[in-house]
């Protein structure tokens, strides 16, 4: 009886095989159990191999990003590590594709108590989520990038003036990138850039003078003795690009 049963056909193991998860499948689940701790779903964005989406509930905001290996990024507010955060949420459209893989990056604007400033990843192929721009130490202190280019790898970087007498003193400068880093921008739009900014806080500099307002003298000094340094030296060695991935 035995050899006259009919075999079972063999399974072919690969019918069993899956590679990483379903974004969009798995972004559901995540969002299903944000709901049911009393988030609302907000902003929604969907590309190839990827979904990120933004989520609050009262003072609590969070976003979230999801790819073919999971659940791979995380940021929320409130967060012990940064007191000074008050909000989290995606950043409007347009956005920018650093490495040109035809899927859009993703921009998270994080909203601080004098300004908000935008954290730019990316998500290579096999799914892990990447820092695309991080700031050099030696253009300042407590960076925040203001505004990303869409169309070109460039920004604009505010940073507080190192060793000034005024918590204020801040200055914004342009950025781009280079083959494998990010260099202080000499363009020629970037050069107008910089000459407004001069202009601009010598004007300032010389009414705070006229009518004795010595705090606001004192930091449009500083101000201005850092954006001369910076425009002066020479490019220094800069942080990489993210996961490696050559920048535009």
């Amino acid at each position: 009886m035995i050899g006259c049963a009919k075999s079972e056909p063999v399974q072919d193991p690969l019918d069993y095989l899956r590679i990483g998860v379903d974004p969009q499948e798995e972004s559901i689940a995540v969002i299903e159990d944000l709901r049911r701790h009393g988030y609302t779903i907000g902003r929604r964005i969907e590309e190839p191999g990827y979904v990120a989406f933004d989520a609050v509930n009262g003072a609590y905001s969070t976003v979230r990003v999801v790819t073919t290996r999971g659940p791979s990024l995380s940021l929320q507010v409130p967060d012990v590590r940064w007191p000074e955060r008050r909000w989290l949420e995606l950043a409007p459209d347009p956005r920018p594709d650093f490495d040109r893989d035809g899927r859009r990056d993703v921009v998270v604007a994080i909203r601080e108590r004098t300004r908000t400033c935008l954290a730019w990843v990316q998500v290579n192929l096999d799914g892990f989520v990447a820092e695309v721009f991080r700031s050099n130490r030696d253009w300042g202190e407590s960076p925040c990038v203001i505004e990303v280019d869409p169309n070109w790898p460039r920004l604009l970087l505010e940073v507080s003036v190192p060793g000034a007498t005024s918590a204020e003193a801040r200055v914004r400068v342009p950025v781009r990138a280079t083959a494998r880093s990010w260099v202080l921008d000499d363009s020629p739009s970037a050069v107008v850039h910089w000459d407004r900014q001069i202009e601009r806080r010598k004007q300032a500099l010389e009414e705070a003078n006229k009518r004795g307002d010595a705090r606001s003298s004192d930091r449009l000094e500083s101000e201005l003795d850092w954006l001369e340094q910076l425009r002066k030296a020479k490019e220094p060695v800069l942080e990489p690009a993210g996961d490696g991935e050559e920048a535009r």
